[in-house]
């Protein structure tokens, strides 16, 4: 079995892949500042629950954009995982070329994220992640990275509205029933779900331009759900996308021969 952990700024998603298909997945909050000792307590209360075997695993796929937790996850998997670990980034050996300027810059999780995409299609294709970050990333039909576009998260938007403003609450991130608000708190929600619809849209309808190609888009991430409604530009939403690549990057680099 493989046990993939992808560690993100607001979320830590893992998932076990039994050779044939996840049997378990889970979110956990990621807590900057939380020991070794508690992730472990945490992650081995989940494989209990779902009556997993530690010992079952046989290989850990790591993607991680947040280096404090690296190496606290890392020393838990290591610690109770008696298993190699892939870490994925930019020099890992993978089914698609990194061609920007400097490839060591590209998040691990949207490395993972392309690679599962462009397997699923096999084509040209954009991803929309939408989490603490709000990212696209272009692929095209060599299964070339081309590039991202990053704009802030929905939920950091919403916080800083918030936050930096006199009069304006925190809300519920929920879709209005139109656009024109007829209160402060709908005129928030408009803002900030139409509004990154129309930044999706846009950024998409550039994308495509310059790739030359009517790409698909498949978005992933936490707010997926909440975005992908209100729009047609995005034809797939996929909320563990990103676990889905690092076990083809862990089949890619031959990191289990059993399950």
């Amino acid at each position: 079995m493989l046990l993939a952990v992808d560690i993100g700024n607001s979320e830590v998603t893992l998932g076990v892949h039994d050779g044939t298909r996840w049997i378990a997945r889970w979110r956990l909050r990621s807590v900057v500042h939380a020991t070794a000792d508690e992730y472990a307590l945490w992650i081995k209360g989940l494989f209990r629950e779902a009556d997993i075997p530690l010992s079952r695993i046989r290989g850990v796929s790591l993607a991680s954009v947040v280096p404090p937790l690296t190496d606290t996850l890392g020393e838990v998997l290591e610690t109770h995982f008696d298993a190699p670990m892939l870490i994925v980034n930019a020099h890992t050996p993978m089914p698609i070329r990194i061609a920007i300027d400097k490839p060591e810059e590209v998040g691990a999780d949207l490395i993972a994220n392309v690679v599962a995409a462009y397997h699923r299609l096999r084509a040209a294709h954009i991803v929309v992640s939408l989490g603490t970050a709000t990212v696209l990333t272009a692929v095209n039909a060599r299964g070339e990275f081309l590039g991202a576009a990053i704009a802030p998260g929905l939920r950091m938007a919403a916080a800083i509205l918030a936050e930096r403003t006199a009069q304006l609450p925190g809300i519920q991130l929920q879709a209005p029933s139109a656009a024109i608000g007829r209160n402060t708190v709908q005129a928030m929600q408009s803002g900030l779900i139409l509004g990154y619809v129309g930044l999706i849209e846009g950024l998409v309808a550039r994308f495509r331009e310059e790739m030359g190609t009517p790409a698909p888009v498949i978005a992933t991430g936490g707010l997926a759900g909440l975005i992908a409604p209100h729009t047609l530009v995005i034809e797939q939403v996929d909320p563990w996308l990103t676990l889905e690549g690092l076990r083809l990057l862990a089949e890619y680099n031959h990191l289990i021969s059993d399950n």
